[in-house]
């Protein structure tokens, strides 16, 4: 794998992580929890912090519209207050990159899919790629974006 596929991963990884501490306390203000996330965080490519920060950033300041396209994905007979906050915050940033990216739509999902798989479980991880992947049917999201 190139190594700025894995950091793009890595950013997407750093990205949610701050979308969780964003999502269990959303009074704190975005910019501080990106400030005061990398004290915690060995990361010395410049480049994956920028690309986290930004993912991050647009999510927050996206995650009311967001959550309505999300929620126009759950099934009938779920709700969205019932999906677990670590899934929330994984779809957060996944579909402000799915519109707002530039990376493949295989690339976005898989990321985010082994995100919901290592931090949650199987089902989650379904449940991610089955709302990204019919997100991505609905909106004609292009498949053959290039990585910038």
């Amino acid at each position: 794998m190139k190594k700025q596929y894995k950091e793009r991963t890595k950013g997407r990884r750093y990205a949610f992580e701050m979308m969780y501490r964003f999502s269990v306390n959303n009074d704190e203000n975005p910019k501080d929890i990106s400030d005061s996330y990398w004290k915690s965080v060995e990361e010395l490519s410049e480049e994956t912090k920028e690309f986290a920060c930004s993912l991050f950033l647009g999510a927050s300041a996206d995650v009311d519209s967001n959550d309505e396209i999300i929620k126009s994905f759950i099934r009938e007979d779920w709700n969205y207050d019932r999906m677990g906050e670590v899934d929330r915050s994984i779809l957060r940033v996944a579909v402000y990159e799915l519109f707002g990216g530039n990376a493949p739509f295989y690339a976005i999902v898989n990321d985010f899919v082994t995100l919901a798989r290592k931090y949650s479980d199987e089902k989650s991880a379904s449940l991610v790629n089955g709302i990204l992947e019919n997100i991505r049917k609905k909106y004609n999201l292009a498949e053959d974006r290039v990585e910038s």
